[in-house]
């Protein structure tokens, strides 16, 4: 059977403990001295256990009042942030998250950025909009979307780096190069290819110049699921950060790249007037990874 105990009792109870007396917790937390004095009788009471003893120069911890002291300020700490959290989600009331975001981050990495967030601000809407790098960054700058999450920063945004991945080549299962287990961008001038469409990749682009490599691309293609698709079918190849691959990647043989092509994820606002609900998601997320 719990203990019957009060949140007052706690108060008084940790402000005799921190000041070590009744007069001096009484003046700490507005109350009268008897006030105070009756409050941790009744914890006491409650506990079935001595926390305090009175000496001449004030009152000190018992044994047991130093566990209990801890335990207290933990409760009262955590009544702290239950009120925190309630004044939170009043905030954001009625409003709406606006996220305009490439497809790999939408579906790995949101959903675990969106749950402090759904926590915190229960009365919030979310919207989410799906598109490529170019377009996400063009929503933020035209105010469609309070943040993009993106490959690409913009300089006309603030852009903060939230997560990174690699690309990586996906062939079908039976490639010739399969064999090895990274392969260079060299590697694949001239071969078919299945690229991302509806606005490329500036940083493949330029990596694929780099090694002076021209795939033969025979389709691009918006929907990540059917690329991969098309990839086991053995219509070409392709190379896409590792963050978009399914979860089931029989029939694809996936190899690294030599060298390594490393892409950071960009949380990218407005430099001025971002919303509050654009700016209280951005507090959440992992800067700087």
């Amino acid at each position: 059977m719990h203990p019957n105990i009060t949140f007052t009792q706690l108060r008084c109870f940790v402000a005799a403990a921190e000041t070590g007396g009744f007069t001096a917790a009484a003046q700490r937390i507005h109350l009268t001295q008897s006030a105070v004095s009756q409050a941790i009788a009744g914890l006491e009471d409650a506990l079935g256990a001595k926390l305090l003893i009175r000496t001449r120069v004030g009152v000190k911890l018992t044994d047991l009042g130093e566990a209990a002291f801890a335990e207290a300020q933990a409760l009262l700490a955590g009544a702290q942030r239950l009120a925190a959290v309630t004044k939170a989600s009043d905030k954001l009331s009625g409003t709406t998250l606006r996220i305009g975001s490439v497809q790999s981050a939408a579906a790995r990495l949101l959903p675990g950025w969106l749950k402090p967030f759904r926590a915190l601000y229960p009365q919030a809407g979310i919207t989410l909009h799906l598109g490529t790098d170019e377009e996400v960054n063009d929503w933020v700058l035209a105010d469609a979307v309070d943040i993009g999450i993106s490959g690409e920063p913009h300089p006309d945004l603030d852009n903060t780096i939230v997560a990174n991945d690699d690309f990586m080549l996906i062939l079908p299962g039976g490639h010739p190069l399969a064999k090895n287990a990274s392969i260079g961008l060299d590697a694949i001038d001239g071969e078919r290819a299945i690229f991302p469409g509806g606005g490329g990749n500036r940083q493949l682009d330029d990596a694929l110049a780099a090694a002076r490599s021209k795939p033969n691309i025979l389709f691009l293609v918006r929907d990540n699921a059917t690329i991969f698709g098309m990839v086991r079918e053995g219509i070409g190849l392709t190379v896409m950060p590792d963050l978009t691959l399914p979860d089931d990647t029989s029939g694809l043989a996936v190899r690294r790249l030599t060298p390594p092509l490393r892409r950071d994820l960009h949380a990218s606002v407005r430099k001025q007037d971002i919303s509050p609900a654009g700016r209280a998601f951005l507090e959440l997320l992992p800067i700087g990874k």
